[in-house]
């Protein structure tokens, strides 16, 4: 009799010890789906910073047109990354993509994968937006649909396998980019670089014949509304590098995560105030270092979002002494990249060069120095083993970000969808491509005597509804070739 109680006492401990590691292994999962979708959440939010530090950099007669830019990178990217674009990156089937089995969404429920796949949406938008910003204020609607859908369909995905699954050619070798400067911020900065050369400068940048060509005519119309966009960015690009981690419920994640946003947090302080005193130094004239600096909030709001960009690399591996270093010096990476692109006559309208190729640059190629079992833990070797596969896995990034790049935007340019015609440039994107100012049109606005010029030459350039033009002033733009001759040209 004792026996029998004693297996039985046995046998309902064994099964109450089942049930108690059941519950536990559901409240963790429950924890991680809960994290993942909140981090998701906080990310997508920063889809409302770059709307908005990019609708202030440019001139008010393009803010709507950024605006629609913005939004419909997500809106474009939760289609084409249902569709295909979850499955190239962490589908299975090979090392260079996922050929299988999310496509439309086929499996997620099976697999219980929905919160992984909103989390991965969230950042799979990032690169297209980093586009918008280099080809601002003279990008074609159609070519920008096009570029934009294909970057979040095949250019990011693809990438994303290599480096961030098991099967990944990039992460066997042992290439290692903890949230994204090269897999993100690095493939978008090389698509902005190509697009920005192929689509050209804009109408008069750089045009040296043209007495009114200077910096102020091409200042973005609201530094207050850009400052709204980067401080959004600088809380909410925490979540997207502490939502890297996936999972909040194993020891020492909460540890690590907190760790992760303190790292961040310093990186982007370090980058932003060296950059603040390089301004003042007068770093960003354009004869560096010569002549009265300024306290740029421009550069300094840019740097800031570099640092971040930096860290991502490996925020969760190096210490937060380590990641002020790294965007403090990143800094100068950002000047110098600032005066290569101006230059070159790069129009890059909101420096998304310098702080996303810049920054992914920087970053996966300085941090695995500075990782705690590399230079600080004095094991030079380590810290070129971790140097050389990261070196490889740039190469690869940057070309195949470039190379899909030239296959996407040639096609667009010769087919004449990249780049608005020169009258629209003129009368500003908001008006001709969407009939929706976001503000009364001033004189500030439109530059009369070139609007003149192209009414001489080509006739009448009546926009769809003349009204939406009148100055505040109460004068308005003239729309045929009778109207430009009784108009004067004011200064």
């Amino acid at each position: 009799m004792e026996y029998v109680n004693a297996s039985a006492s046995s046998s309902f401990n064994n099964s109450a010890i089942e049930s108690i590691n059941e519950q536990i292994s559901r409240i963790n999962f429950i924890l991680d789906e809960f994290y993942l979708y909140t981090m998701g959440i906080f990310i997508s939010l920063m889809q409302i910073g770059f709307g908005y530090l990019e609708v202030g950099a440019v001139r008010s007669k393009n803010a709507t047109n950024v605006m629609m830019k913005n939004m419909m990178d997500s809106f474009l990217c939760g289609i084409v990354y249902w569709l295909f674009g979850f499955t190239l990156a962490f589908g299975t089937g090979s090392s260079f993509a996922g050929l299988y089995p999310y496509v439309a969404g086929y499996k997620l429920a099976e697999k219980k994968m929905f919160a992984k796949w909103y989390f991965e949406l969230s950042y799979a938008s990032t690169p297209a937006t980093i586009v918008s910003g280099a080809v601002a204020e003279r990008c074609h609607f159609i070519g920008y649909l096009v570029y934009s859908s294909l970057i979040s369909c095949v250019v990011y995905p693809i990438v994303c396998h290599w480096a961030w699954t098991e099967e990944g050619w990039l992460k066997q070798l042992g290439f290692q980019d903890f949230c994204g400067s090269a897999v993100v911020h690095m493939c978008g900065g090389c698509c902005a670089i190509v697009a920005a050369i192929l689509l050209g400068p804009r109408h008069n940048r750089w045009d040296k014949k043209n007495e009114n060509d200077s910096d102020e005519n091409f200042n973005g119309h609201s530094s207050p509304i850009s400052a709204l966009g980067a401080m959004l960015l600088f809380t909410t690009f925490l979540a997207f590098n502490a939502g890297s981690v996936l999972h909040i419920s194993q020891p020492g994640d909460v540890e690590l995560i907190v760790k992760i946003i303190i790292v961040s947090l310093l990186s982007t302080c370090g980058c932003a105030t060296t950059t603040l005193f390089i301004s003042k130094a007068g770093g960003f004239n354009p004869t560096p270092f010569k002549g009265h600096g300024y306290w740029s909030f421009y550069h300094t709001a840019n740097a800031g979002l570099m640092g971040l960009v930096i860290s991502c690399a490996s925020a969760d591996s190096i210490e937060i002494w380590a990641s002020f270093v790294l965007g403090s010096m990143g800094a100068f990476v950002y000047l110098g990249l600032h005066h290569l692109t101006r230059k070159l006559k790069v129009d890059d309208v909101i420096n998304v060069i310098p702080v996303h190729f810049g920054g992914g640059l920087w970053g996966i190629l300085a941090s695995p120095l500075l990782k705690n079992d590399a230079l600080p833990g004095l094991n030079g070797t380590q810290a070129g083993i971790y140097l050389g596969y990261n070196i490889i896995g740039m190469l690869a990034i940057a070309a195949w970000a470039m190379g899909c790049s030239l296959i996407i935007f040639v096609p667009l340019k010769m087919m004449r969808l990249l780049r608005s015609s020169e009258h629209e440039e003129i009368i500003g994107m908001d008006a001709a491509k969407h009939n929706e100012p976001a503000y009364q049109y001033t004189i500030k606005d439109i530059d009369l005597g070139e609007y003149k010029k192209l009414i001489e030459t080509s006739g009448n350039l009546t926009p769809t509804t003349p009204q939406i033009f009148n100055f505040t002033t109460g004068g308005r733009i003239p729309f045929n070739r009778q109207e430009s001759q009784q108009m004067p040209i004011m200064a």
